[in-house]
């Protein structure tokens, strides 16, 4: 633009306006005239605008005019009415121009921002935080999948938020994390029924023992209140689909002061309930709860301050403990409630501990594929250990650790790539019931398995970490 309006004065002799008022500016060529219009009006304006001035000296030279070697002069006469009106003209317009652009900095200066490319939209801040959003998935005493929900990490040693009806009928909880890392759920540190809200804890049940969480993603809360109107957004897994995300409003808040709803144009779907709802500087302001079917996109959510709550009044329960506050009846006619025998009769009427080799079928009914299969394992009060052996095309070769109680074994065999969950029930030499494998991407396969025991021996010194076969061992 400014080269264009130059040329354009190069070529009028001086510019538009001196053509108006008859004179023009003498120049020896193009380069010249450039010279003058930049770094020589530059120079006139550094010098607090004298430059300008000396036109009206004695030789009618400006300071740009000396350094081009150019002179202004009168090519007619015109009439000083006319000349007058030229100038009233042009001082009007750079009056309106200048009054203009002082009354909208803050526009300019938004223009100015949007178009900055390193200033991240905010559902990319929320896109950055979807490692610490994690997808649960519930177990029942037989190892099937009975419930999908979300939650978030608030702690970097695995503390979880999600809505208490996602885990309440859990028999048995994994976690798989947003970046695709398996974890189980330990214990409950606190909920609350009427609010709906539960803190989790995650970690792994190892060959090893227990290995407690460290190091996690974990998202910041909201200080302030959000209030109608504001833009939020979601992440959940709406029918499995992992970190999902969905924006919208706060269309009201519900409730009164002893317990609020935040309802949101944002989308709850199944699956989605216990997942955060974020305002647009990446804080959690909510806890995605439930949708009303009957209503058109009414959503509800559960205000960040009632987890404080939670946290206050700790009950520091292990899963196995809240599923029996909640599922008596079950409990009752299971027999889950007598941890301290084992189940295999001995000659007096006795029990012995669950110890040996057991060998068998596992077939992923998933895929249709069926393999031989075998575990050996050792059981002190009632903490099973030991390791498991499958032949290709099935996986899942490794160390295995978990319980037996009543006429209930539960095992897990988990890598970085994998976790599979046996539920069974034990009748006499007999090992049967269902699996479920969750892969780290997410994807999840079911089956059954059928075991016999073989042999009653044990091993004393044994260290599963150490001395249980991989897939490549079994296979190779």
């Amino acid at each position: 633009m400014w080269i264009a309006l130059t040329e354009v004065g190069y070529q009028l002799d001086g510019s538009i306006g001196k053509s108006f008022i008859g004179i023009r500016t003498v120049v020896k060529n193009r380069a010249y005239y450039f010279l003058r219009e930049t770094i020589g009006k530059i120079a006139s304006l550094a010098t607090f605008g004298i430059g300008f001035v000396m036109i009206l000296s004695k030789e009618g030279m400006a300071i740009h005019d000396h350094m081009a070697k150019t002179r202004v002069v009168r090519t007619s006469n015109i009439s000083p009415f006319r000349e007058a009106i030229v100038s009233l003209v042009i001082l009007i317009g750079l009056i309106v121009g200048g009054a203009h652009f002082v009354s909208t900095p803050a526009k300019f200066g938004e223009s100015l921002s949007r178009s900055v490319p390193n200033a991240p939209a905010p559902l990319t801040i929320i896109a950055n935080e979807m490692a610490a959003v994690v997808t649960i998935y519930d177990y029942d005493s037989r190892g099937k999948i009975i419930k999908q929900g979300s939650g978030f990490l608030v702690s970097s040693d695995g503390s979880c938020v999600t809505n208490f009806h996602v885990i309440r009928d859990a028999y048995s909880s994994d976690v798989k994390l947003g970046d695709g890392r398996l974890y189980h759920v330990l214990a409950v540190h606190g909920y609350d029924t009427d609010r709906d809200v539960a803190v989790i804890q995650l970690g792994r049940n190892t060959s090893r023992g227990v290995e407690l969480a460290e190091g996690l993603p974990y998202l910041a809360l909201a200080k302030t209140e959000v209030q109608i109107g504001d833009r939020i957004a979601t992440v959940g897994s709406p029918e499995g689909l992992s970190n999902t995300v969905a924006d919208g409003l706060v269309s009201a808040i519900r409730g009164d002061e002893n317990q609020r709803l935040l309802q949101i144009s944002a989308p709850i779907s199944p699956g989605s309930s216990g997942g955060p709802v974020f305002n647009l500087e990446g804080q959690v302001v909510g806890i995605s709860s439930f949708q009303l079917s009957e209503g058109q996109n009414l959503n509800f959510a559960i205000p960040i301050d009632e987890v404080s709550k939670i946290l206050e009044k700790r009950v520091n329960l292990s899963l196995e403990q809240f599923y029996r506050r909640f599922q008596p009846s079950d409990v009752a006619r299971s027999g889950i409630a007598d941890e301290t025998k084992g189940t295999e009769p001995g000659a007096a009427g006795t029990l012995r501990r669950l110890t040996g080799s057991f060998l068998g079928t596992v077939h992923n009914s998933t895929i249709d594929v069926a393999a031989p299969f075998g575990i050996f394992v050792k059981e002190e009060q009632g903490t099973i250990v030991g390791c498991m052996a499958v032949v290709a095309p099935l996986f899942g070769s490794g160390p295995l650790i978990g319980s037996i109680i009543g006429a209930n074994v539960q095992f897990d065999v988990t890598s970085a790539d994998f976790s599979i969950r046996f539920t069974g029930q034990r009748e006499k030499n007999t090992l049967s019931g269902k699996y479920v494998v969750v892969r780290a991407d997410g994807a999840a396969e079911e089956g059954e398995f059928v075991l016999k025991k073989k042999s009653s021996a044990g091993i004393e010194k044994f260290d599963p970490g150490r001395d249980c076969p991989t897939d490549k061992d079994i296979n190779h």
